[in-house]
């Protein structure tokens, strides 16, 4: 395992060298100068100031701004890897350091949704197989269809509009305690549950049709002793890349739901830093974001290559 997990460590910085150097570099390439962008965030209260082309032309000297495109990057990336991303135009705090108040936010509301989601589809896919009825495979697919096509912050709003101003059981936002979490973690949930109902459902088809399985059910196994025990640990086997993919996406993608319910997490600081043209922070971000999804991938590689002797016997053997 050890030329493999070497293999997928230098596969996993790669990725994130090749994520942050287009976000780089399209950074570079947007409209406007980046000496020109700081120049104006300084003088952003002073009405009456100008930016000439002197200050941004000194500015992008003291900074390096007027180097070649990769002499800048390999900089910028020299300094990420001692652990500095830069300082933020709009703030003026460390990147790093804003980072560190943001990513906790995400993490947590990224663990409690794919906890969540994990715990809704074991139970709908289960009550679907055990039950065996019509009726249970109309409202699984009614439930699928719903979480795929809703949109989140659709979702989003229905529930603050009902929990929290018409009933006023739930605040509508903030992380004042575990009732701010309820609603943003729901509806993160019901997003993933769709996916992974169907990816399981269909693991799980596979799995009972198996020839160990279909020997147990003639040795007079029970149904329920089949899906429980023998078919469900293996068809949770492709589950979990999805969950890591899914993890990591939550990590990144989850800035309708920050927003919508003013959570100070990585989403909403790309949303921002986005806006404010804060190509340092914008930067920062990303490259967490794409660590997060190269040790989602990594992780989950390992975690199957554990879970499934097969794959582990035949990476060996490579």
């Amino acid at each position: 395992m050890t030329p493999y997990l070497l293999r997928r460590c230098l596969l996993a910085g790669a990725t994130v060298v090749a994520a942050t150097f287009l976000t780089f570099l399209l950074l570079r390439l947007a409209p406007g100068e980046p000496a020109q962008t700081i120049l104006a965030r300084i003088f952003l209260r002073d009405l009456t100031a100008t930016v000439s082309a002197g200050d941004a032309a000194a500015l992008a000297e003291r900074y390096g701004l007027s180097a070649p495109l990769l002499v800048q990057y390999g900089r910028w990336l020299a300094a990420a890897l001692g652990g500095d991303l830069g300082v933020s135009i709009r703030s003026g705090r460390p990147v790093l350091t804003e980072l560190g108040w943001r990513l906790p936010v995400t993490l947590l509301l990224a663990l409690l949704a794919m906890a969540l989601a994990l715990v809704l589809t074991l139970a709908l896919v289960t009550a679907r197989r055990m039950l065996r009825r019509p009726l249970a495979d109309r409202g699984f697919a009614l439930i699928v269809t719903a979480c795929v096509s809703l949109p989140g912050f659709v979702l989003g709003l229905v529930m603050i509009l009902v929990f929290s101003l018409s009933l006023d059981w739930l605040p509508v936002s903030g992380t004042g305690g575990w009732s701010h979490w309820v609603l943003p973690v729901i509806v993160l949930a019901l997003g993933q549950l769709g996916f992974t109902a169907v990816l399981l459902d269909d693991a799980l088809e596979e799995a009972l049709a198996a020839a160990h399985i279909v020997s147990a059910r003639a040795r007079g196994l029970s149904e329920r002793c089949l899906l429980l025990v023998h078919a469900l640990p293996n068809a949770l086997v492709p589950l979990v890349p999805y969950l890591a993919l899914q993890f990591a996406f939550l990590v990144g993608g989850v800035v309708v739901v920050e927003r919508l319910f003013a959570l100070p997490g990585l989403g909403s600081y790309l949303a921002e830093a986005l806006d404010a043209r804060d190509g340092p922070a914008f930067l920062g971000a990303v490259a967490v974001v794409a660590l997060a999804v190269a040790l989602a991938n990594l992780a989950a590689d390992l975690l199957v290559a554990a879970l499934d002797p097969r794959i582990r016997l035949a990476r060996s053997e490579a």
